[in-house]
C-alpha cells in the first residue's frame, strides 16, 4: 500500500455513529479525546468534503487525520495517490484493513508534524514520491483535521517551495473564520494575513457538533482555499513576511507605528529609535497610511507592500 498506482474501485465505508461505536467495541479501542478524535459521522458531509475538492484523476491528496479511512476510501476512489497520515496506531491498523485493496493509498503512522513549525520529514517524502510519479496533477489538502493541528498544518503547507494548489478541510468554526476572514474583521489576525496574501479562501458550511461523534464542544466549518501562485510570488521572501506579520501582531491592539518603531529600533538604544521614527514615517507616508492605523485594518496584499516598504528601510524582521 505503498507504490502510486492507479486508483481501486471501494465501496464507501458507513461511517456512523452506531458502526463506529460497534467497531470500536470490538477491537477495544478507546477514544482519545487529546489528540482531537472527533469523528464525522454525516455521510452526507463526508461526500460534500470530496465533493468540494474537485478532485482530478491525476491529482495527489494529502490526509491529516486517517481516522479509520471513511474519507480515505472516497479519496481513493477519485485521485492518482493518497498519502494519509495517522497518529494513533490503533486507527491506523484499523485504517490498513480497511484499505487494504486501495493500491493508490500510502498511510503514514505517526505525527505529521516534527516539530510546530515543520512537517515529518516521512510525510513529504511519501507527497514528493507520488507527485514525481504523476505530470501535471495537482497537490490537495483534503481532510477532517484535528483541532489541535489545524494551524500548524495549513501554516507550514504553505511555506513550502511547493504548497499545495487547493486545501479543502474541517476545522473549528472559529480558526475557519480567522482563515477566511477580511480585514477590519474581529476574527482578523496574522493567519487571516498569512493565508489571505496567498489564497483565495471561502467557507462552504458550517457544521454543528451532532454531526461528529464523540460530539465537539463547538461547531466546525468545512473551509476551501485556492492558492493564487501570481500573489505568492509576489511576496518575495515568504519566512520573513511571516515572521513580520506574527510579529507586528503580537501588538494587534496597539498602534501600528510604535509597533514598527520598536521592531526598527530593536536594542539600538536612543540615536537608533530616531532612525527607526523616521523609517516608519517614511512608510507611512508612502502607504497613505493614517497615524490611527493598526494592523487589523491592514488587508493582505497591502501587508504585503509593507513589509517590502519595511525591509528595504532598513527595518528588522
Amino acid at each position: 500500500m505503498t507504490a502510486p498506482s492507479d486508483p481501486q474501485p471501494a465501496a464507501p465505508a458507513r461511517q456512523t455513529t452506531t458502526y463506529l461505536k460497534q467497531l470500536f467495541a470490538q477491537v477495544g479501542f478507546t477514544i482519545d479525546a487529546k489528540r482531537g478524535q472527533n469523528f464525522l459521522v454525516d455521510l452526507n458531509l463526508l461526500d460534500l468534503l470530496e465533493r468540494s475538492a474537485g478532485i482530478r484523476p491525476d491529482d495527489v491528496v494529502l490526509e491529516v487525520g486517517t481516522g479509520t479511512g471513511a474519507l480515505t476510501e472516497r479519496l481513493a476512489r477519485a485521485a492518482r495517490h493518497v498519502v494519509t497520515c495517522e497518529v494513533d496506531s490503533r486507527l491506523a491498523q484499523l485504517a490498513r484493513d480497511k484499505l487494504v485493496d486501495c493500491n493508490n493509498v500510502t498511510l503514514v503512522e505517526g505525527d505529521v508534524l516534527a516539530s510546530k513549525h515543520r512537517f515529518a520529514p516521512a510525510v513529504l517524502a511519501a507527497v514528493d514520491a507520488a507527485l514525481g510519479a504523476v505530470s501535471g496533477g495537482r497537490f490537495l489538502l483534503v481532510a477532517n483535521l484535528p483541532y489541535c493541528v489545524a494551524t500548524p498544518v495549513i501554516s507550514n503547507l504553505l511555506t513550502l517551495p511547493r504548497p499545495f494548489d487547493a486545501a479543502v478541510v474541517t476545522v473549528q468554526r472559529e480558526m475557519g473564520e480567522r482563515m477566511t476572514s477580511p480585514a477590519g474583521s474581529h476574527s482578523y489576525n496574522a493567519l487571516s494575513v498569512w493565508i489571505g496574501a496567498q489564497c483565495r479562501s471561502e467557507i462552504v458550511r458550517i457544521l454543528p457538533p451532532s454531526v461528529f461523534w464523540p460530539r465537539p464542544k463547538v461547531d466546525s466549518a468545512i473551509v476551501r482555499l485556492d492558492l493564487e501562485p501570481d500573489r505568492r510570488t509576489a511576496i518575495g521572501d515568504l519566512s520573513r513576511f511571516h515572521d513580520f506579520v506574527r510579529d507586528v501582531f503580537c501588538h494587534r491592539r496597539k498602534l501600528l507605528r510604535g509597533v514598527l518603531v520598536r521592531m526598527a529600533a530593536g536594542q539600538q538604544g536612543s540615536a537608533g529609535r530616531e532612525q527607526a521614527k523616521e523609517l516608519v514615517e517614511k512608510v507611512f507616508a508612502d502607504m497613505g497610511f493614517e497615524a490611527g492605523t493598526r494592523a487589523e485594518d491592514i488587508p493582505p496584499d497591502r501587508f504585503v507592500e509593507l513589509c517590502r516598504g519595511f525591509s528595504s528601510g532598513g527595518g528588522t524582521v
